[in-house]
């Protein structure tokens, strides 16, 4: 796609100022968003990323919402990058070096190379602006001796685990982790058909939202998971 001097002069800027190390996340998202529309495609290609990759999960997000909120209107977007650019610091005209990464960020943040911007591999919710949010999910599940709970099981996969796990233990099948998760919703994410059905049989409830108010069928079918979206269809039919 075509881009115009004044966003590659934009674009560049940022890609050097410290000042973005500064900025919260929400604003971060939205150049991001913003650069991708005006440069890439109107809207990402690919799959929503998984629960379990909050940064490439938000970036998408991102990217998707600057897609409808700006659909027919790309100079509108343009300007819009431009201005934030602008309360940044850029002036319009200067020409100015790119760097490969800025002074003072900190350990962590994830580089993106196509727009020179950063954002915190500790995604949070996404504020205003935005017009989404994004919630934190279950850390990588460490293997330190604990007792495994039916989160982490759910997340493994492991359905031989989690089936003994349930006809050993009375518990409410659709509680939620810290972050507002089923295990029902983490399995959907995950992709396991198995551990779907068995949560399914010990009463998991498909009906119940995540944080995003999304229900387990509507995040299977974002994570391209036919075969969950399938049995749940079937499943809703039954009850």
């Amino acid at each position: 796609m075509e881009t115009s001097s004044a966003l590659s002069e934009a674009a560049t800027y940022l890609s050097t100022s410290s000042s973005l190390a500064k900025l919260p996340n929400a604003t971060k998202l939205e150049l991001y968003g913003l650069y991708k529309f005006l440069t890439v495609d109107r809207a990402p290609q690919n799959s929503r990323p998984s629960l379990f990759d909050m940064t490439a999960r938000a970036k998408w997000d991102a990217w998707s919402t600057t897609g409808k909120r700006y659909e027919g209107r790309i100079e509108d977007a343009e300007r819009r990058y431009l201005d934030i650019a602008g309360e940044l610091g850029w002036v319009p005209g200067t020409s100015i070096e790119p760097k490969t990464w800025i002074k003072g960020m900190p350990p962590g943040d994830v580089w993106d190379d196509e727009l020179g911007v950063t954002v915190s591999s500790s995604v949070g919710p996404i504020g205003s602006g935005m017009g989404t949010s994004v919630s934190a999910i279950t850390r990588p599940v460490v293997d330190d001796g604990k007792t495994e709970t039916l989160h982490e099981l759910a997340i493994r996969g492991d359905l031989v685990k989690i089936s003994l796990f349930l006809a050993m233990r009375p518990l409410d099948v659709n509680q939620r982790d810290d972050f507002g998760y089923t295990a029902l919703h983490l399995a959907c994410d995950r992709g396991s058909l198995p551990v779907v059905k068995v949560l399914v049989q010990n009463g998991a409830d498909p009906s119940l939202k995540d944080p995003d108010d999304l229900t387990v069928a509507e995040l299977a079918q974002i994570a391209g998971h036919g075969d969950i979206c399938e049995f749940l269809q079937k499943t809703s039919a039954i009850m």
